[in-house]
């Protein structure tokens, strides 16, 4: 989906919607690919780049009962993609496209309205937009506010701008 506001073209998808996207316009999309790790991905070979990361879908209060978390260097590594691509064409998915993904999403949307006084909730409509089903995972969602917080002012206004989904 075309997003004026960014000048970009970008999807949320899960990995199948992911595969026909990346497969019927090969070269079209950088991927930013969040898997399990037992996903088959081989269909990625048709993104123009790919950054894959490897985290499972574990919200904090899961962490006892194991499975792989997110951590900082995710977002960091996410944020220095997007960047380098500009507006270039970029999709993003995970196994369902309504958690992981859609999390990322808001951090890196977020990312590049900054300056806007109301980037955060901006971010979350275009989101909405693009993956009208969206249960953002909040781990991931902290984790971007850590990232992208400067200061502690700007980490309470986004955690209150994303109050409706944490």
């Amino acid at each position: 989906m075309y997003i004026e506001e960014l000048d970009q073209d970008i999807a949320i998808a899960s990995v199948v919607e992911a595969e026909s996207l990346v497969v019927g316009q090969p070269g079209y999309w950088n991927v930013i690919s969040i898997c399990d790790g037992l996903a088959d991905v081989a269909w990625l070979v048709g993104a123009r780049k790919l950054l894959q990361l490897y985290f499972d879908d574990v919200e904090d209060m899961y962490l006892s009962l194991g499975g792989v978390m997110a951590t900082k260097e995710d977002i960091t590594r996410a944020l220095e993609f997007s960047r380098e691509i500009k507006r270039e064409p970029l999709l993003i998915h995970c196994t369902a496209g309504v958690s992981r993904s859609t999390a990322m999403a808001w951090i890196i949307t977020c990312d590049k309205l900054r300056g806007r006084p109301d980037a955060a909730r901006k971010a979350l409509e275009i989101v909405r937009a693009v993956r009208p089903t969206l249960m953002p995972n909040r781990h991931v969602l902290k984790l971007g506010i850590a990232v992208l917080g400067k200061s502690r002012a700007e980490r309470e206004q986004l955690r209150r701008d994303l109050a409706p989904v944490l």
